[in-house]
């Protein structure tokens, strides 16, 4: 199971008086959930303190995502200091305590983004660090829209692929940051690198997917795309060998694809050998791709792992 999102107050401040409901005030104004391992979390008025992520949690969630559907909040991270008004949307990277005060009247929606979805937005995200956009137009808008729509429903929306839910939003997310003109238009190397991994994602499913090909495919050498991965600790065929894996995972984790075959699934994504598939795979998420079906893929309309959550023991200061 996943950490839960968790948020404490000033430590001296007296705990919260429970509320009609016999739920303390504090825990019915913070409701998490999870869709795979994307976290969401909606907070109401209060000071929220998130205490800083270990190395294993920063490495596994790198980025937060915060969005005011309503009223305003003064968020700080670190030495940074971020103002939202009623729907801003800010990125930041997930490292350090996390403040969070909001207005009488706000709602926030706090989002811890898995590495696995982050897939080849990396460079848009690390770009938007710390910036601010306006959810009034263009791609933010459409962005705000889905967020409210997953806030208003976040007691019991179940996606049937909740992998592939959490793949698509970043995915938009990172869409609206790259065309908010945070990247760094002179930085013709990160966008050579994001521009591979990009086509990458595009051909996952080709056999002849190779770093030469790639390389030819941006025009430059295999040697210099060589080490623009080795700029991020990567290499082109283990980025290549990660992405399948990922799309294989989400494939089996699909109540409508029960009826492909686990090898079929493979070779959609360019993994023909449905021994070294398996191995492969089993390597990376410690189960076969058949028992990772067993566990996840079936109808999980009675499973409550994905959208679970407790109110956590918070209080606001």
């Amino acid at each position: 199971m996943a950490p839960q999102l968790s948020a404490t107050a000033d430590p001296h401040s007296a705990p919260a008086a429970p509320g009609p409901t016999g739920v303390p005030e504090a825990e019915r104004q913070f409701v998490h959930r999870a869709y795979d391992r994307l976290q969401v979390a909606k907070v109401l008025p209060g000071q929220w303190v998130f205490p800083a992520p270990r190395h294993a949690e920063a490495t596994a969630r790198p980025y937060l995502a915060v969005y005011a559907r309503s009223g305003s909040a003064f968020v700080t991270l670190g030495e940074r200091a971020i103002d939202l008004n009623h729907g801003d949307f800010c990125v930041v990277r997930n490292r350090g305590v996390l403040d969070v005060r909001t207005t009488a009247g706000a709602e926030l929606l706090i989002i811890r983004v898995p590495a696995e979805a982050v897939g080849p937005y990396r460079q848009a995200l690390d770009a938007a660090d710390g910036y601010r956009w306006s959810t009034s137009s263009g791609t933010a808008s459409l962005v705000a829209r889905l967020l409210d729509g997953l806030a208003a429903q976040l007691d019991d929306y179940r996606p049937g692929n909740p992998s592939r839910f959490a793949y698509y939003l970043v995915g938009l997310m990172a869409l609206m940051c790259d065309e908010g003109g945070t990247t760094c238009i002179g930085s013709v190397k990160a966008r050579t690198l994001e521009n591979a991994k990009e086509y990458i994602e595009r051909h996952l499913g080709d056999i002849d997917l190779t770093p030469d090909r790639v390389a030819v495919a941006q025009n430059v050498s295999t040697r210099t795309l060589h080490r623009l991965f080795e700029s991020e600790g990567l290499t082109i065929s283990g980025w290549i060998r990660l992405r399948r894996l990922e799309h294989c995972r989400m494939d089996l984790a699909d109540r409508v694809l029960q009826e492909l075959s686990i090898s079929s699934i493979g070779a959609k994504w360019g993994l023909y050998d449905a021994a070294h598939f398996s191995r492969l795979f089993k390597s990376s998420y410690g189960l076969s791709p058949r028992a990772y079906r067993l566990v996840h893929g079936r109808d999980r309309a009675d499973r409550n792992d994905r959208t679970a959550f407790s109110y956590p023991r918070a209080e606001i200061a």
